[in-house]
């Protein structure tokens, strides 16, 4: 049996959501009003079955292995549609969690 990483890289979190993974969104700071945008915090772990273990991974960014936490409400929507994601739910407390889901139906283009 193969060592797992306790966390995974976009490449990887894209990979676990084809493969039916779920992405567990955590509010680590409550939204706030700054001018016409909302600022908060939250970071994110990828639970995907491994060698048929179910594990629970954090998304990491870069060679510092720093977890990835996005600051803004528009920059959480966007990292959301990004990856496909359909509802986009957003936990608005410290220690709330949502969960993500790779949309089921068939895709829509996008305008960019």
């Amino acid at each position: 049996m193969r060592e797992i990483s306790p966390v995974i890289s976009l490449a990887g979190l894209r990979e676990a959501l084809d493969a039916g993974g779920i992405v567990e969104v955590e509010c680590i700071d409550a939204p706030f009003r700054q001018t016409n945008s909302y600022r908060g915090a939250w970071k994110f772990y990828v639970i995907a079955e491994v060698d048929g273990a179910e594990h629970r991974l954090l998304f990491v960014h870069g060679r510092d292995i720093k977890a990835r936490v996005i600051r803004t409400a528009t920059g959480l929507i966007s990292f959301g549609i990004e990856l496909g994601v359909s509802p986009i739910a957003i936990p608005l407390h410290a220690g709330e969690r949502a969960i993500w889901r790779r949309y089921a139906g068939e895709p829509e283009e996008t305008r960019g």
